[in-house]
């Protein structure tokens, strides 16, 4: 005899937790805009721990799933729309081969990256849901060699008041829910991504997408070289010459630029935080300057590519750096080897 079984209802309860006191970010002073210092240094990231033997797991576009559909983020429950869809849009990058230029290979782990760098919109809602911080122990990043970045009960996020900064380029303040977040700090961007179920990508996580995996670009789009139509930067955003607020454009508005895997504005608009070092001195983010690119307005050899980055104390800020949320993807074992 059949039974009708009963249907269940799972209702999904998000937890505010480790609300405690938090202490005032650290504001950097900006740089000028366009920056005329000298191009930054190369960065080398640490090499991940090798693995002889280890073969590289290669797997082309065509033979991985189409994205899951995830949960609607608490983020972007009520949260306007970023290129006619939602700014909490995800995409996964399938497992592969990072290519070094010292002829280093790194075997990347399936993950999600957020196709949009963090909005205003998102962290205001973030904000108005009490700023919450994780608990502590909480898996808030990844470092390049796989091992999670945990949340330190002594670390502080932004506070609701603190999230608006200087006038002349602050996004916060415009109140343009779909413009991306500048000064972020990486503790603040960390707490976002948690509040998504979230965590800040590695440095080989999110150079594996802007280099399009084992592809190696030179440019997420590519090997053309940079232009006002490819990304938003060297203070070019509204046509203008100088340098302005109006520069930085809505996430997603260069769509020729997109990366490999349909990733927006890798170069470009701000840089984004990684968690290799995140717990040290100087932390690492990658691939942006709405003002600059690469150190030197229309100077930098570096300008858009996939090496560009810059070094700050984590509990900084900069009118130039928001952030982008990875994801672990269920059922994937979180390792990544290196072999020549």
């Amino acid at each position: 005899m059949l039974h009708a079984r009963p249907a269940l209802h799972i209702l999904a309860t998000l937890a505010l937790l480790g609300c405690g006191r938090r202490q005032a970010p650290v504001y950097a002073e900006p740089a000028p805009c366009p920056y005329d210092g000298a191009d930054p240094e190369p960065y080398q990231p640490a090499s991940p721990p090798s693995s002889p033997g280890s073969q590289p797991v290669r797997v082309s576009p065509a033979s991985f799933e189409a994205p899951r559909a995830p949960p609607v983020p608490p983020s972007c429950e009520a949260h306007e729309a970023c290129q006619g869809e939602s700014c909490c849009t995800r995409l996964e990058l399938p497992a592969g081969v990072l290519l070094e230029a010292n002829g280093q290979r790194v075997d990347v782990e399936g993950y999600a990256l957020d196709k949009y760098e963090l909005t205003v919109g998102r962290v205001r809602a973030w904000a108005e849901r009490g700023a919450a911080l994780p608990r502590p122990g909480t898996v808030v990043g990844r470092r390049s060699d796989g091992s999670p970045v945990l949340w330190q009960a002594e670390w502080r996020a932004a506070a609701a008041e603190g999230l608006a900064s200087w006038d002349r380029y602050d996004t916060y303040r415009t109140g343009q829910a779909t413009l991306p977040k500048n000064f972020l700090d990486a503790y603040t961007a960390m707490a976002v991504c948690a509040f998504d179920g979230g965590r800040l990508p590695s440095d080989a996580e999110w150079r594996y997408a802007a280099r399009g995996g084992e592809e190696g670009r030179r440019y997420p789009w590519g090997s053309e070289p940079i232009s006002p139509e490819l990304a938003v930067y060297n203070c070019g955003g509204d046509g203008d010459p100088s340098c302005s607020l109006a520069d930085l454009l809505p996430v997603g508005s260069k769509a020729r630029g997109a990366g490999r895997w349909g990733h927006m504005d890798l170069a470009g608009s701000v840089f984004e935080w990684t968690a290799d070092a995140v717990s040290g001195a100087e932390a690492i983010s990658r691939g942006g300057g709405f003002c600059y690119i690469g150190g030197v307005d229309r100077r930098a050899r570096s300008a858009g590519t996939a090496e560009n980055h810059r070094r700050d104390a984590p509990h900084t800020t900069s009118h130039m750096v928001g952030a982008r949320c990875a994801y672990d993807l269920p059922g994937e074992a979180r390792v990544v080897t290196a072999s020549r």
